[in-house]
Order: C-alpha cells, then structure tokens, then sequence
C-alpha cells in the first residue's frame, strides 16, 4: 500500500496542480466544441467562451524574451556559483586542510539538478552527493548530510519570507494567523539550526528534555532526528562559518527572485501591476514551496501552480498573462538545467543511467 501511494501520489498532486492551473484553458478549449460546451455549462456549470485560448496566444505573442535574457542568466548563473560557495562551508574541513574546488561542486550541484528534471523521487538528491564522493575525500554520508543541511537552512529561508509576504498583504485573520504561525516555526528552525552550529550539546539535552515527556515512539523519532541534524550541523564550529553560510543564503536566495523579476520584463504589463521585486519574492517563495510538494519531474503543474498563487496573492487575475509567464519562466530554467546537465556529462564522460542507479543503490544516512 505505501508503495503504491509513493508511485501514484506525485501523478495525483501533478494531474490536481495542472488543473488548477490550466483548467480554464482546458475549458475553453473544450467550449469550442458544440457538444461539450454544452456538457460542460449544463452538467458541471462552467461557462467558457473561448476567449482565453487566443488571449494565450496574444501575451506569447507579445513576449520578448531576449531583453531580459541577459541580467537573467547572470542572475542564473550567480545563484548557483553562490550555492556552490555555500557548500563548500557545509561540508566538513578535510584534515590536508586543502578545499573543493568550486568547479566540483558546481559540477555536482547541476548533475543533480539533471536528475531532479528527468528522474522520479528527486534521486539529485542522492546522485549530487555520490558525484562529489566519487571526485573528492569526501564520503557520500558526509556529503548528503551538507546537502540536508543546507536544506534547512533554505527551508528557514523560504518559510520567513513568506510569512513576510503574506503579512505585508491585505489578507483575511485566519490567513494572517497562519503567516504568524510560519514566522514563528521558521525563525524557530533557524535558531534551532544556529544552536545546533554553536551549542550542539546544550542543543541536544534541551531536545531530550521536552521529548522525555512525549510517548515514546514520538520521543525515539525526535530524538533521532535531532542526532542527526546535530552531526550534520556539526560542521559549523565557529560563528564565523556560520556567519558566512547565513550570509551566503540570503545572497543565494536574492539571485533566485531577481531571476523571478527579470523575466517580467518578457511581457508587457497592461493592467496596472508594475514588476516589483516584492512580486518577485512572491514567486520564487510559492513556487519553492509549490515544487517541494511531490511531483512528476520537472515539476510540471507544480511551478505554474506556485506562480498562480503568487500573481491572485498580488491581485492580478488575468488567466493568460499568468499561464504564459509561468509557461516561459519553466520552460527557460527546465532547458538550462537540462542542457548544462548533460553538456557535464558528456565533459565528465558519464552516463545518467548508470549514476541512477549507482544512486538508487548507495545507502541513506539515517
């Protein structure tokens, strides 16, 4: 049973995110057809014109993607020599005293990223640390640890700034309450994380303390997962390191959205919503957290989901400008992360499959 969920649960939650996302388009599609136009209005009550179809049609049309193309790759390509450097801060010193090199990690980094676009289960995962062990001292355990690290340290990242966006929005109570309730768990994980940099053993026996008063499945889970968040963070001795990874995330991260705002610049803007950078921040924020949802790869149905709710969250509800931005912004990364992925494999000569399942055999770390 549990293996049928983790088959057919990334296909229900992509098939649920394209609806959401393009379901209109796939009803005025369907409304020029007499027969199910009339199925679609008497049976399920939708009403479609058509006018959506050809409104696509127009705002690709009206693109222009070569203007913006230029501060975007420098923002692509900045966000990952960045997610690079931050990296190699994550990963533990090696006794020679000598560092990887940036080119490794860069290299492993967008192998993974190859994987993540073309094979299920977000095998990157494992296939971006088991390069790096392959090409350094380091072990895939020590390796995999960094990447869940660094991980957190997004997720922290993520969570905050979108409890900022919401709370800096006109929204209802419950929906700020909520924002609240995402502040407080995501500035709780990051101090949490700087404790467990800093203090490892205070940061352990306060964690034993509280789990000591829950049932004991639930103790035995938390405490294992605090031991090894702890060995991982362990890395990070000194409050400089930390320092550096702290700063290194929010550069990261500011390369991501200005990735999101550059690309509003492909289409004109007809309705009164200007590009700003805090819809940018909206973007890249929902769509992280849309993509981090189980899918088919590539995150198809996710990444226009996430858009979507980004734009209704600013107010702009035209259907075929949304549908056309999130169409392109995908499509310009998924053919980035795809090419450059299999360019290294070729200058490395290897082959995808065989580190597919080089991956699917290698142990995980608890």
């Amino acid at each position: 049973m549990k293996k049928a969920i983790k088959v057919f649960l990334p296909f229900i939650i992509t098939a649920v995110a394209l609806w959401w996302a393009f379901g209109e388009f796939a009803v005025d599609c369907a409304a020029r057809n007499s027969t199910l136009s009339g199925i679609l209005t008497g049976t399920f009550g939708l009403v479609a014109d058509g006018h959506s179809c050809n409104d696509l049609v127009t705002s690709f049309s009206e693109a222009k993607v070569f203007p913006a193309a230029v501060p975007f790759l420098f923002c692509f390509a900045a966000h990952f020599f960045f997610r690079s450097l931050r990296w190699r801060y994550l990963l533990p010193a090696q006794a020679e005293g000598s560092q990887v090199s940036l080119r490794q990690l860069f290299d492993s980094m967008m192998l993974g990223n190859l994987a993540t676009f073309i094979f299920p289960f977000r095998l990157g995962e494992f296939i971006r640390p088991l390069i790096l062990s392959r090409w350094t001292k380091y072990s895939f355990s020590s390796a995999f640890v960094s990447v869940v690290i660094e991980r957190f340290f997004d997720l922290a990242t993520v969570l905050l700034s979108f409890a900022f966006i919401i709370g800096s929005r006109e929204v209802s109570p419950a929906v700020m309450a909520g924002a609240t309730a995402l502040a407080v768990m995501s500035a709780g994980l990051l101090v949490f994380l700087v404790f467990a940099c800093i203090l490892p053993d205070f940061t352990k026996r306060c964690v034993l303390f509280f789990s000591s008063r829950m049932p004991a499945k639930i103790a035995a889970l938390i405490e294992r997962f605090t031991g090894d968040l702890i060995r991982g963070a362990s890395v990070v001795k000194t409050p400089s390191r930390l320092v550096a990874i702290l700063l290194l995330t929010v550069i990261v991260w500011s390369f991501a959205w200005l990735q999101f705002y550059f690309m509003l610049f492909v289409f004109p803007w007809d309705q009164g919503l200007p590009q700003s950078l805090e819809l940018s921040v909206g973007l890249g924020v929902l769509v992280a957290l849309a993509i981090a949802a189980p899918s088919v790869p590539g995150f198809f149905g996710t990444f226009q989901a996430g858009c979507k709710a980004a734009f209704q969250l600013f107010g702009y509800s035209s259907w075929a400008f949304i549908s056309a931005y999130s169409i392109v912004m995908h499509l310009v990364t998924y053919v980035l992360f795809v090419s450059i992925g299999f360019l290294l494999l070729r200058k490395h000569d290897l082959k995808l499959f065989d580190l597919k399942k080089a991956a699917s055999e290698a142990p995980q770390p608890a």
